[in-house]
């Protein structure tokens, strides 16, 4: 290859799968440099989206006679597209995988999985300002700092390159609402780029269910390796119920509710961490159940009608003058089986672009475009958690973002 000019090696190297890559860092210094320079990494990155070629479905894995819900599987998207039957295979280095408790997947970008599970833990409580202030350790359990001990549990949230096999853990972050021990509290996480800052973050949304409604924001930035609180969008609260892995065009999405009940999709943006309100479509009926999620870059909505039909929108030029919602798929209630338990996800189009893959409770399907009809079952799983993640080469190190 070295009697071939530079950029036609650059071009035939970023094509290549990362674990072809990582064996040729060890040839010389030379590839070692070329294959963890950023622009490389961003290039390889840019042609893995261009081309699925890279392209893997991360599942949850549940056997049966295990005791174990921590594992994670992967099924590469040439196979879903074949006619064999599928085998998911167990990843074996998922750092979450001698936890006990089921692991969730939040969001996926750039080749990178946001993953949560959780432990139990000791933390302290204070009675005078009704807030969880810490965990405690060996160093503080034994103070008298008029603080009350609890076992609650915690989540241990890590960003991790499944090609790479590396992998960070979150620093624990505490919910810090005003009576948080005492009613039920809900969370979700979002994942996705900064272009602002060229950073990687996760924002954490967690809402206390009180007579009033309560909820904070926090965001994790990758480069710093810290949490912080951000702003709250005023005088109302989010409904966690309806997003899934809703971080798009640089922001994070939720439904929100004011006071007299009427929803919007709100968007948080990842880089000035500010708020804006999203028209949207025109629903067919005025009874339904939603659901945000992204799908190939673009914000997804799920509408599940009462009456049994389904919609799913995409928001398109998003953030432009032009924005607008452009509904994607149709289903009639006599041609899908029963949803009342789940909502359709959109997944990832065919290489050709004429399918989507649809995840339909736990069953994946390909819905054709081209006949607005949908395909035979390719996979049954035993679990609800799924995403596509490319193959990349892209760091987790703390200050290496982007």
């Amino acid at each position: 290859m070295s009697i071939l000019p530079d950029d036609i090696r650059y071009e035939i190297l970023s094509r290549l799968p990362v674990k072809t890559l990582l064996r040729f860092r060890v040839i010389s210094r030379f590839w070692l440099t070329l294959i963890g320079s950023p622009n490389f990494i961003k290039s390889h990155l840019k042609q893995s989206v261009k081309t699925k070629n890279n392209l893997n479905l991360i599942l949850g894995c549940v056997s049966p006679g295990i005791f174990n819900f921590s594992r994670l599987c992967r099924l590469d998207l040439d196979s879903v597209e074949g006619d064999d039957i599928l085998q998911p295979v167990e990843i074996n280095d998922n750092p979450l995988r001698h936890h006990l408790y089921k692991n969730r997947i939040w969001g996926t970008c750039d080749g990178l999985l946001c993953l949560s599970n959780t432990k139990e833990a000791i933390l302290s409580w204070k009675p005078s300002t009704r807030i969880i202030v810490g965990h405690a350790n060996h160093s503080n359990i034994h103070q008298n700092n008029r603080s009350i001990w609890v076992i609650d549990y915690i989540d241990i949230v890590v960003l991790w390159n499944p090609s790479t096999k590396k992998s960070i853990e979150l620093p624990s972050a505490s919910i810090e609402i005003k009576d948080e021990r005492r009613f039920d509290k809900y969370r979700t996480y979002g994942f996705g780029y900064d272009n602002t800052n060229d950073d990687y973050k996760v924002v954490r949304v967690a809402v206390l269910l009180d007579v009033v409604i309560n909820y904070e924001v926090k965001v994790y930035s990758l480069r710093s390796n810290l949490w912080h609180t951000a702003d709250k969008f005023p005088n109302q609260y989010p409904d966690l119920s309806g997003i899934g892995n809703s971080v798009a065009g640089g922001a994070m999405h939720w439904i929100s509710i004011d006071a007299d009940l009427n929803r919007s999709i709100l968007a948080f943006d990842l880089g000035l961490e500010t708020y804006r309100v999203i028209q949207q479509p025109e629903y067919r009926d005025c009874e339904f159940y939603s659901h945000l999620d992204s799908f190939e870059g673009c914000l997804s909505l799920t509408c599940l009608y009462f009456s049994g039909n389904v919609d799913v929108w995409l928001l398109k030029q998003y953030g432009g003058d032009n924005e607008y919602w452009s509904r994607l798929i149709t289903l009639s209630e006599q041609n899908i089986p029963d949803t009342s338990s789940y909502f359709l996800r959109c997944i990832v189009y065919s290489k050709n672009g004429k399918k989507v893959l649809l995840y339909m409770g736990t069953d994946l399907v390909w819905y054709n475009l081209e006949t607005r009809s949908l395909e035979d079952i390719r996979f049954h799983s035993e679990d609800d958690s799924l995403e596509a993640c490319l193959e990349s080469l892209v760091s987790v190190g703390v200050a290496e973002a982007g």
